[in-house]
């Protein structure tokens, strides 16, 4: 079932929309997936209608991400959404095909790249890395001074993607080379788009990791009150009661700063503290998973340890060490010396 762009939308639709489309791209190759996807409607959801998407605020992409992670979807669904958006305006035809589910890309969210002039055409060269599936992808967007960004193909003379690293099996990161690699000058996007591509990254990590947490603790709680042990289920026993009880909290304070982060009036402030949030109880939650399951969730036929890869990718995509520290540091620059003189 397609979305349509219209009044009354809800963001449930896509949820319920999103899983059957996750379901229908098992076991697909990539291209396929990207089609089936811009079928459902999914590949456009925040990009404006003129380039074939929905003009939506970021919320309703939020449980289309959710979805995505929950069922481990096997394709950069978050980088495709953003790219979408990003390059309305200045390559709307690129745009279209991004959404439409023609072109593939990616985002290389760590290091930045070095841009110089060269008449008509800028020429890149740099390192960077964590860009998912990009040994997959036609295009790749990669960061470069004062905040802006640049549009490669991955195809071009002198790009070289390194082969896959990282914890992630099913949606693998990979470093690229930029070995002066020219590109045309409306390949640029502007001063900034890499702060508001950041900013919004934070939420639908968010809900990326809201997902597989989600999906973690329904594996647990089913495991719990059907695996036996001398006579009695596991839930029998009150310790693990009380952990899944636990993970539960910590799950609906994802779902609530995630909530806090997109409403009105929210800040940088917000969108960091529901990401850690995600980063912090995502972490526990699949862990805790994990122990219930025992042995079994080591294996490949229980995906617990599997989110858990995925959930430890998307927290060092958004470097959630180095926002925790910031965190500290603003407290004791801003928040301390307060408390201190009302002491």
């Amino acid at each position: 079932m397609m979305i349509v762009a219209g009044e009354g939308l809800q963001p449930a639709e896509f949820a319920a929309t999103a899983t059957r489309a996750v379901v229908a791209c098992a076991g697909q190759e990539m291209r396929a997936q990207a089609r089936n996807l811009a079928g459902d409607g999914l590949l456009g959801v925040i990009a404006d209608e003129e380039v074939g998407g929905l003009a939506l605020p970021l919320g309703f992409a939020v449980p289309v991400i959710a979805a995505a992670h929950s069922g481990l979807l096997g394709f950069p669904l978050l980088e495709t959404l953003f790219a979408g958006r990003l390059l309305q305006q200045s390559l709307p035809h690129l745009a279209t095909a991004i959404i439409s589910g023609e072109t593939l890309v990616s985002i290389a969210w760590q290091g930045e790249a070095v841009a110089e002039r060269e008449g008509e055409a800028v020429v890149l060269s740099g390192w960077v890395a964590r860009a998912p599936c990009a040994d997959k992808v036609d295009y790749l967007l990669a960061r470069i001074g004062e905040g802006a960004a640049a549009l490669v193909r991955i195809d071009a003379e002198g790009v070289v993607v390194e082969d896959a690293a990282g914890l992630d099996l099913t949606v693998p990161e990979h470093a690229v080379r930029l070995q002066r690699v020219r590109i045309p000058i409306d390949s640029i996007l502007p001063a900034n788009t890499w702060d508001m591509l950041s900013s919004d990254a934070k939420v639908l990590r968010a809900a990326a990791i809201l997902g597989s947490a989600e999906a973690c603790l329904s594996l647990a709680q089913e495991h719990a009150s059907t695996r036996r042990q001398f006579g009695h289920a596991l839930s029998y026993n009150q310790a693990i009661r009380h952990a899944l009880a636990r993970q539960k909290l910590g799950l609906e304070s994802i779902r609530h700063a995630i909530t806090r982060s997109l409403s009105e009036g929210s800040g940088s402030v917000q969108r960091d503290a529901a990401f850690l949030a995600a980063a912090t109880y995502g972490s526990s939650i699949s862990e805790g998973a994990l122990q219930i399951h025992g042995g079994m969730g080591f294996t490949w036929d229980i995906p617990v340890h599997r989110h858990l890869r995925r959930i430890r990718t998307l927290q060092a995509q958004g470097d959630a060490s180095g926002l925790i520290s910031a965190f500290g540091r603003r407290y004791v620059s801003e928040i301390a010396p307060f408390t201190e003189a009302g002491a």
